[in-house]
């Protein structure tokens, strides 16, 4: 045997020593870097695998995973898309466990499903470790895949608290990572597959082309466009919508396509979009004698079986639209069939303030309604769920929620046990749980101030604490009656409110599409797309798919156009800096020979001149022109050069757009479409605010600033704006007091003077 095989033979022989010691993994100290070492069979698959994912990212957490007390556990989800083949998978874990743990009887347990892959010992002489562990590919099936950390700990071998603080062990999600190697299959898709086949688990790259039989140069040809990309973007649900947008290239093809030219989609799956007329002589003709109203098909990709080809086509742009908008309606039931005619299509009005379950009015809504069903909770658990207001709701400040709460609480529990209600991480309302005997609770009535929820996405969260009424050091403690029940029949209900709040603010646009998305189908919307090139057109798409995601509805009834807006829409205007109409951005915070400054919070403002009133006088009464520092210049001579900037203002001059306005542009198209697919990204979408926000294609980050005059949208009573502008500018309303408080001062002692000049004339008389 040469020098080089003994070798191998010997990190083979400690491999499996140490498999046989931790089945599953291959364990190591944090600081020497030890890796799975892998045979020459794992060399290909090693270089195949995806990047990987943190578990931070998997399970949208920050920070570190704590697992405190003798036994606790923590579950995410590991998604896994139908369309793909698991080949290997290997969890890489950072893990930390407190110098006080017993590492006999201590212990890490890793599961998938139920089932155990992996036991780490936690050792109080090595309590930093890494460890990468195989888990097993058939385990992981179609759908979300649970997977769940669960420690045994102790730090003594009898009379010992489970609740001691020295018990604990911490794993790093941003440095713990899953790593999936996946393939495509085969494919012989249907209608009814198209979540399965557009689905935001697939590990592998999803590339998706919109490719147009005729460039879009009229208004209706947009506008089915941009319900393909919402149609996209809805069935992506939680993922960033990444589109191209391409013109059909006529050649020699094959299968379906027979004069269609796919050298420049490979790797895609392609949505072909156009009329049967423009479609002949690219389509199998025998397809394109069934185009005989509004038609989806959908065939396995000429050439690659394991991507799709959609065909969305009719007779004219009208039929084309209603198949586009079938599409977009991801709640419709499509065939198990590979194709479709759409003779006609039925859309229900949904009312304002509808989409996404929002909560509006006063009617009460069920716990169900808001996506929490009937759970039982031990000690350390918790149930959440979101509760997602209008973006412009507003009430008195001593409006307040009432929670009507069903629930069922255990019996010999100790009295101080508790159930808390946190609303954004805050501390809100506690439920006292002192039954002795256990109880069922119907209409448990708690309240919360409507001001400490924010507009847009809220969550409620019930934490219990259950404590058991025996808790000795060394006597025996049962948990098993430590729960509670939370019915879903509970109900939250608003407070009588008004639709109101002042503009332009991009941070409600990121939150919830306002004002654009009042209407859920889009009706008080325009979309204006200043040029026809493709990249312009793709970036006006890529910002409805993101709309209509941020609502999880599709704006069907939004105006897509090259021309004027219609009357009453707000719009979003939409192209490079040089197509943009002059006209239209004269009430904008900056056009070209107007400079404006962007703020960066990092510097102090300027302080203005004068005595200490005038300095003070913006702070009180919320001036915008000198409220926030400012240290990034955009000159009106600028070119935005490698930037997107964004604006939000009232048009209201002489050009034709009215309403809110919102504009993005940058200086070529190519930057455009650039800019604006980053900007949807959730780490640039919800960092979004005031007025006007510049991204940067250089620095990562994003400016944002208000420069610009606010004005107030909606209507309320008399009292009830005076309330509102009392809210907005404390400062007034103090001065105003201090004015009543002289005049009544005033008042009270001219009459005293009056009485003292009658009563001393009566006395010498």
């Amino acid at each position: 045997m040469s020098t080089s095989s003994t070798s191998r033979a010997i990190v083979r022989a400690v491999y499996c020593a140490l498999a046989l010691l931790v089945p599953g993994a291959a364990f190591a100290a944090a600081h020497p870097t030890n890796q799975t070492v892998a045979g020459p069979a794992d060399a290909q698959v090693v270089a195949a695998k995806a990047a990987p994912v943190s578990l931070a990212t998997l399970a949208n957490l920050s920070g570190v995973l704590r697992l405190a007390g003798a036994a606790a556990s923590s579950s995410m989800s590991v998604p896994v898309s139908a369309r793909e083949q698991v080949l290997a998978a290997t969890l890489h874990l950072v893990v930390t466990n407190s110098i006080s743990l017993l590492t006999d009887r201590s212990q890490l347990a890793v599961r998938i499903n139920g089932r155990t892959v992996a036991q780490l010992q936690l050792s109080s002489r090595q309590p930093e470790a890494t460890a990468d562990i195989r888990i097993p590919a058939d385990l992981l099936r179609p759908g979300y895949n649970t997977l769940t950390f669960a420690v045994a700990q102790h730090t003594t071998e009898n009379c010992e608290d489970p609740d001691s603080p020295e018990l604990w062990t911490e794993i790093d999600t941003s440095a713990s990572t899953l790593q999936l190697q996946t393939e495509l299959k085969p494919l012989t898709p249907t209608l009814a597959d198209l979540d399965e086949l557009i689905d935001p688990k697939q590990w592998s790259a999803r590339p998706l082309d919109i490719v147009n039989a005729a460039h879009p140069d009229s208004d209706p040809q947009l506008a089915s466009g941009g319900l393909l990309a919402q149609g996209i973007a809805l069935r992506l649900r939680y993922l960033d919508p990444a589109l191209r947008v391409l013109d059909a290239q006529r050649g020699a093809g094959e299968g379906m396509l027979p004069g269609f030219t796919l050298a420049s989609l490979a790797g895609a799956d392609v949505l072909l979009i156009g009329t049967r007329d423009a479609l002949r002589g690219e389509l199998d003709p025998q397809i394109a004698e069934r185009i005989q109203s509004g038609f989806l098909g959908i065939y396995p990709k000429p050439g690659d079986a394991r991507h799709f080809v959609l065909v969305v086509s009719g007779r004219d742009d009208s039929e084309v639209n209603r198949a586009a908008r079938a599409f977009a309606h991801r709640e419709l039931r499509l065939p198990h069939r590979d194709e479709m005619l759409i003779r006609e299509l039925d859309e229900s009005a949904m009312p304002a303030w509808s989409a996404n379950r929002t909560v509006s009015g006063t009617a009460p809504h069920t716990f169900r309604q808001l996506g929490l069903t009937s759970r039982t909770l031990g000690p350390g658990e918790h149930a959440d769920m979101e509760i997602r207001l209008p973006a412009d709701i507003y009430a008195p400040e001593d409006a307040r929620v009432n929670l009507d709460m069903n629930f069922t609480e255990g019996a010999k529990m100790r009295e101080d046990s508790v159930l808390n209600i946190f609303l954004n991480g805050r501390f809100e309302q506690v439920i006292a749980l002192d039954q002795q005997q256990g109880a069922v609770m119907r209409r448990y009535r708690v309240t919360i101030p409507l001001r400490d929820f924010k507009p847009g996405a809220n969550t409620l969260s019930l934490r219990p604490v259950l404590v058991p009424l025996v808790t000795d050091r060394c006597a025996l403690r049962s948990a098993g009656n430590l729960v509670l029940t939370v019915f879903d029949d509970s109900t939250l209900t608003l407070p009588p409110a008004s639709h109101f709040t002042t503009l332009p603010d991009l941070k409600r646009l990121a939150d919830s599409g306002f004002p654009y998305t009042v209407q859920p189908d889009g009706a008080v919307l325009a979309v204006r797309v200043a040029s026809h090139d493709n990249d312009t057109i793709a970036a006006a798409w890529t910002l409805l798919a993101r709309l209509a995601q941020t609502q999880m509805a599709p704006l069907t009834d939004a105006q897509v156009t090259y021309g004027e807006p219609a009357p009453g829409r707000d719009t979003i205007l939409i192209g490079a800096a040089a197509a943009l109409p002059p006209p239209e951005l004269q009430d904008a915070p900056w056009s070209p020979g107007h400079a404006i400054r962007i703020a960066d919070g990092g510097l102090a403002p300027e302080q203005p001149g004068g005595n200490w009133f005038v300095q003070h006088w913006d702070s009180w009464f919320g001036t915008p022109a000198d409220t926030a520092p400012a240290s990034v210049t955009l000159r009106g001579d600028a070119r935005l050069s490698d930037r997107l900037l964004v604006m939000q203002y009232r048009g209201k001059g002489a050009g034709k757009l009215s309403g809110t306005v919102t504009v993005l542009t940058s200086r070529t198209t190519p930057e455009l479409l650039l800019g604006v697919t980053r900007l949807v990204a959730s780490e640039y979408w919800t960092d979004l605010d005031g007025d006007v926000a510049l991204l940067s294609f250089e620095h990562a980050g994003l400016w944002t600033s208000r420069v610009g005059d606010t004005y107030e949208t909606g209507t309320l009573r008399t009292w009830d704006h005076l309330g509102f502008v009392l809210s907005q500018h404390p400062w007034f309303g103090y001065a105003v007091l201090i004015l009543l408080l002289a005049v009544f001062a005033t008042s009270t002692a001219l009459l005293l003077q009056r009485h003292h000049r009658n009563r001393h004339r009566d006395a010498d008389q």
